[in-house]
This record gives structure tokens, sequence and C-alpha cells, in this order.
């Protein structure tokens, strides 16, 4: 079985200028995600789909494949997932004849992972059914406790939100951490879609596998905890 790995990283972040190339205790981000995926050795291929020289040379530094540039009309804000994951597969078949069984995405922004994560989504993609599997964070706030703002006041986004504040008695929500998007080539090809209707969710409990970083604050939590977070976790477990 053929498994390629996509690191989709343009150059264009709003947040943090250079995102994906800032130093995280002592290494770019992005290199995280990729020291990841080569310490696994589970895929025969890993690449890097950016529109950025800088961080095509940081991949290739690394010894990984960046077969081409990502195009600009693939590069903005509002560009989908699926369309960039297609330029790549397209590209790949093309030009070097080569189709992947099983595609996976890692999000450069979330660097940190449990190591049992990509033989886990490989097991639920053989053995359950599955279109696709998605790692998933449970959602800390309801949607409907949640408010609007309208004409400087508070709104409710459902009239019935109060019963909705008692955690314990409503249905959890789960939402995609960004940590793996793993699914058949099949899927994307049948269901123009990388989900497919029959999805797998890994649950995600453990605040430190999702860190999503957006903004410069989740920089310096992505750094904190990799520095002294498995040390303060032992301290208070012993």
């Amino acid at each position: 079985m053929k498994v390629l790995a996509i690191i989709p990283a343009r150059g264009g972040s709003k947040g943090i200028k250079n995102k994906n190339i800032r130093l995280v205790n002592r290494q770019p981000l992005i290199v995280h995600t990729i020291n990841f995926l080569k310490n696994s050795r589970l895929f025969d291929r890993i690449i890097v789909s950016t529109d950025n020289p800088a961080i095509a040379r940081m991949a290739q530094s690394q010894n990984i494949q960046i077969p081409f540039m990502r195009p600009k009309r693939l590069s903005g804000d509002l560009v989908s997932t699926v369309d960039v994951i297609k330029h790549v597969l397209s590209f790949l078949e093309n030009e070097e004849n080569y189709k992947p069984d099983v595609i996976m995405i890692f999000q450069p922004t979330s660097p940190i992972r449990p190591t049992r994560l990509i033989i886990e989504a490989l097991k639920r993609l053989s053995t359950n059914n599955a279109t696709s599997v998605v790692t998933v964070s449970k959602v800390k706030l309801h949607p409907n406790s949640s408010f609007r703002i309208r004409n400087k006041k508070l709104v409710p986004f459902n009239k019935n939100f109060q019963k909705f504040s008692i955690r314990q008695k409503v249905e959890p929500l789960y939402h995609p951490n960004g940590s793996l998007y793993a699914f058949w080539r099949n899927t994307l090809v049948d269901y123009d879609s990388i989900y497919g209707p029959r999805i797998s969710p890994i649950v995600i409990n453990e605040p430190e596998y999702n860190i999503d970083i957006d903004e410069p604050y989740d920089l310096f939590v992505t750094e904190m905890t990799l520095r002294y977070w498995k040390k303060y976790k032992n301290r208070l477990t012993n």
C-alpha cells in the first residue's frame, strides 16, 4: 500500500509573519512535523506543498521533496484544502506516474502529536470501512450556549441557550484539530472530498496534542509545552 504524507505550508500567514519557519524550541515550526513523519518510517513519500521559496528551502534541507512550487491561484486565504490536495495528486500522477492509495495531511501549525497517530489512522482505514480518519478534540463550549453581538448587546445564538450551559447535560461535540486527516485516494475521486460519508474519529484528549498555532501567544504556549510539559506532568503524577 502506497501512503503519501502532505504538509500544506503556504507563506502568506496573516497572524504571524513567516509562521511556518519561525523557531519553536530551537527548530523551525515546520521541522517538528517533518521529523514526526520521517521518524515514523511509514510513508513512501513525504511532500511539502508551498508557494514560498524559504519554506521550500527549509524542507529541502531536511531531505523532503519539493517536486513543484504551489501556483499563486492556490495560495490565497480562501483556497480549499481539497483544491491543494488535488493539485498535488494531479502533478504526481501526470509528471511522475505516482498514485498513492492513502493520503495523509499534516498541518505544520499542529506540531505536537502522539506517536500512535499514524498507525491508528491506517488501522482505522483498513478495518473500519472508513472513507477517512480525522483527529478531533471535544468542543469546550457548546455553540448553542454562545451569543452574538447585535447593536452592542448580547443576543443568544439559540433562544434556549440556558439549557446548554451545563456541560454534563448536553451531548458532546467535536471539531477537527488539524493534527491529521487521512483518506483513501478513492474517497477524493468518488466524493470530491477528503472526508466521504464514513468518517472515523481519533479523539485527542491530551491538551498538549490540541495546540493549533494561529497567533503569537500560541507560539509561546507551544514553546513552553515542548520545553517543560513532560517534566511538569511527571512531577504531578509522582
